[in-house]
């Protein structure tokens, strides 16, 4: 059982992405509910603004040999290895509030300032 334990953090050191216990059992229920108990959640590029990358999420049922899978509390996570750079030690979590609960994809570096020119209007607007 050390043996496991110790294969177990290993692994765990190099998962890009990396989730809650409480983000991947809200995850599991949205599967449950429609249906797709057998999917994939896929991370994606949803678009790139001053602030950086926006990711979003959704259910996917097969994965291509381009993906990076991680597995972690029962879920398997792809995402396609050209945002390596961008999700590399991202974490997803579930946030609850007095209107609900949200998923949030925190990322481990800081892109807001490329490509945006000089600071915060170099977008075209303000912060």
């Amino acid at each position: 059982k050390n043996l496991q334990d110790r294969l177990g953090k290993i692994k765990e050191m190099y998962l890009m992405v990396k989730i809650s216990e409480l983000a991947a059992q809200k995850v599991k229920e949205v599967q449950k509910a429609q249906n797709k108990e057998n999917t994939y959640l896929r991370l994606y590029l949803a678009g790139f603004g001053c602030g950086g990358p926006s990711f979003g999420m959704t259910l996917e049922e097969t994965k291509t040999e381009l993906d990076v899978l991680d597995e972690e509390h029962g879920l398997s996570i792809i995402t396609a290895s050209s945002l390596s750079e961008y999700l590399e030690d991202a974490f997803i979590e579930f946030v609850e509030n007095e209107e609900g609960g949200f998923f949030e994809i925190r990322l481990a570096k800081d892109f807001s300032a490329q490509g945006c020119g000089t600071g915060c209007g170099g977008c075209g607007g303000g912060c």
